[in-house]
């Protein structure tokens, strides 16, 4: 630039500068528009996806024959991911369950009086069969009421001798009150005759005052013999039917020491474990030492006929009905078990046999069913107790 004939430098104006940070913001903001193109596509592939996917599954429950919107479709197909497969028809209920002894599983708990005992001797092992009332363990208080019961043997035997002493005394007293008062009535008689006579004498002045006094005293004296021997008399006389009052006593003190030896074998009793039935040990909860907990001494059950509980949702119990056919699958089963409905219970209540998956419904209201097995499949489920099945019960009764 030529100002005043003197050339000067070009004048900057900051606008190519400007053009320049134009340019570069403008590169910048298309990348970031290429970004936002790209995820968004992403986020569209993936919703597309998900649809997909659950429109594929609604489309495999519809051909199972299963609905979709039922609880116990989406719990028991979650937790049947990893199980064996085995047909169904449309028509099938299923539920999860466990396998149970028949007539359930029974805790024995210590006997009542037990107290703090702990465990001295156990008698069976895990596995054993035991019959009813068989003694199956021993607890520590064991010596204490063992002497107990010995010494209310000593004393009953002490009081049944006291009894027959007592009665044996009374008879001998009885026999000598009865000829003591014999003799004093004879006595008594001869003093009143004496007294009499004396008497007559003395209307003829024949005798003496002090004769008639001396009779006189003679038969006050007789008198009172024969009522003291009629008295004895009269207390031993119920000896020979044991109702004379000694002899009550004593046999008082004797049902007395019978009831204390029954109370003694009634305390032996708290120091003995019993078999409440017959039954299989299906697992011991105490060892020698040990003082048993709230859950008992050891678990019972009945193995030779296994059962199944079923947990059937309230939506579905209608199309169950005694008789039908049931096919049980577990993994830790080879082959399926097999059993028909037995018993459906009168109550509703909550589920207790869920899904391992979160989203199970732990809240579920069911209906519990029982399925009495074959007797193939009972023998292979006897050491399955509490097992976690899935059953499927057929629609149509055998």
């Amino acid at each position: 630039m030529v100002k005043n004939g003197v050339a000067l430098p070009l004048e900057d104006s900051g606008k190519a500068d400007a053009r320049a940070s134009s340019s570069r913001t403008g590169q910048r903001g298309s990348w970031w528009r290429k970004l936002l193109l790209a995820g968004s596509s992403l986020g569209l592939g993936a919703v597309a996806g998900m649809y997909l996917q659950q429109s594929a599954l609604l489309t495999i429950l519809e051909l199972a024959g299963l609905d979709p919107v039922q609880p116990s479709t989406v719990a028991v197909l979650k937790h049947e991911e990893s199980q064996p497969t085995i047909d169904a028809s449309a028509r099938d209920v299923v539920a999860l369950g466990r396998l149970v002894p028949e007539g359930g599983i029974l805790a024995v708990a210590l006997p009542n009086g037990a107290g703090d005992a702990r465990i001295a001797r156990l008698m069976v092992s895990e596995g054993q069969q035991v019959e009813e009332g068989e003694i199956i363990a021993e607890l520590d208080n064991m010596a204490a009421l063992l002497a107990a019961k010995v010494s209310a043997e000593s004393n009953l035997a002490v009081q049944q001798a006291a009894l027959e002493q007592v009665r044996a005394t009374m008879l001998t007293s009885l026999a000598e009150s009865r000829a003591n008062h014999l003799a004093a009535e004879a006595t008594l008689t001869l003093a009143n005759q004496e007294l009499e006579r004396q008497n007559r004498l003395a209307t003829r002045s024949s005798t003496t005052q002090v004769l008639i006094e001396q009779a006189r005293a003679n038969a006050v004296k007789a008198r009172a013999e024969f009522d003291r021997s009629g008295a004895l008399v009269e207390r031993f006389s119920g000896a020979e039917t044991g109702s004379q009052s000694d002899i009550v006593l004593a046999a008082r003190n004797l049902d007395l020491a019978r009831a204390n030896l029954a109370r003694a074998n009634e305390d032996l009793t708290s120091a003995r474990v019993v078999a409440p039935r017959a039954g299989t040990v299906l697992e011991l909860h105490a060892r020698v030492s040990e003082k048993p907990s709230d859950i008992g001494v050891m678990t019972i059950g009945d193995i030779s006929q296994m059962t199944a509980e079923l947990e059937v949702y309230q939506t579905d119990v209608k199309e169950v009905a005694l008789g039908q056919i049931v096919s049980m699958t577990a993994q830790a089963l080879p082959a399926p078990l097999t059993g028909k409905v037995t018993q459906i219970r009168q109550i509703v209540g909550r589920q207790s046999v869920m899904s391992s998956e979160p989203a199970a419904n732990a809240d579920a209201r069911v209906v519990r069913v029982t399925v009495s097995l074959d007797a193939e499949s009972s023998a292979r489920a006897r050491s399955y107790t509490n097992l976690e099945v899935i059953g499927r019960i057929r629609m149509e009764a055998e």
